[in-house]
């Protein structure tokens, strides 16, 4: 009974400017978001760059074997058989149904791919850059009706160590390859 609180709450604090807002922000917990923030990594460091696909695959695969295993019902299967006559899609945006709600793949891409990249860019103003941007995705999958809170929160929980894994490996390689070129014959004669 509890499970609808904050999705039908947010249906009824719906608004046109809301509406837009999480219809396109939704979209950086989608191959959208890993192309903006490869493009950004890349103009710093190929090898920061090669983490974001990386870590689109392992999200992909952790998302779908999650859902697989858990299936889960969506807010329209669960809103149709309690017979919600309330309003449904936002600007048309197509409503996922079926029994692949949880754990959210956005919610976990968006909050992967944000922990990934504010560890790689280490600045104070853009780690709350990426935290306003992982949360407002979230969000977004509850507004539009694609899941429901504790589908967003887990999916949270699961991106946050599949980020923070992702850029500790990048650290140990990162460490691997100093310690090559301070190994190397060559070192210190340039």
């Amino acid at each position: 009974k509890e499970k609808p609180h904050f999705l039908l709450w947010l249906c009824d604090s719906r608004h046109p400017v809301l509406d837009y807002f999480f219809y396109y922000i939704t979209l950086a917990g989608e191959p959208h978001g890993f192309i903006f923030f490869g493009l950004m990594l890349w103009m710093i460091s190929w090898r920061k760059m090669v983490t974001i696909p990386v870590l689109g695959l392992i999200v992909t695969i952790v998302s779908y074997l999650l859902k697989e295993i858990f299936q889960y019902e969506r807010p329209a299967l669960y809103l149709e058989r309690i017979g919600w006559e309330g309003p449904m899609s936002v600007l048309g945006y197509y409503m996922p149904s079926g029994y692949h709600s949880f754990p959210s793949g956005h919610s976990m891409a968006a909050w992967a791919l944000c922990t990934l990249v504010a560890a790689h860019i280490n600045k104070t103003w853009f780690s709350i850059f990426c935290l306003f941007l992982a949360t407002a995705v979230s969000v977004s999958r509850v507004y539009l009706m694609a899941h429901f809170l504790q589908d967003v929160v887990v999916g949270a929980m699961i991106g946050i160590a599949l980020g923070c894994g992702v850029y500790y490996l990048y650290t140990v390689w990162m460490r691997r390859i100093n310690t090559r070129i301070m190994q190397s014959p060559h070192a210190g004669n340039e």
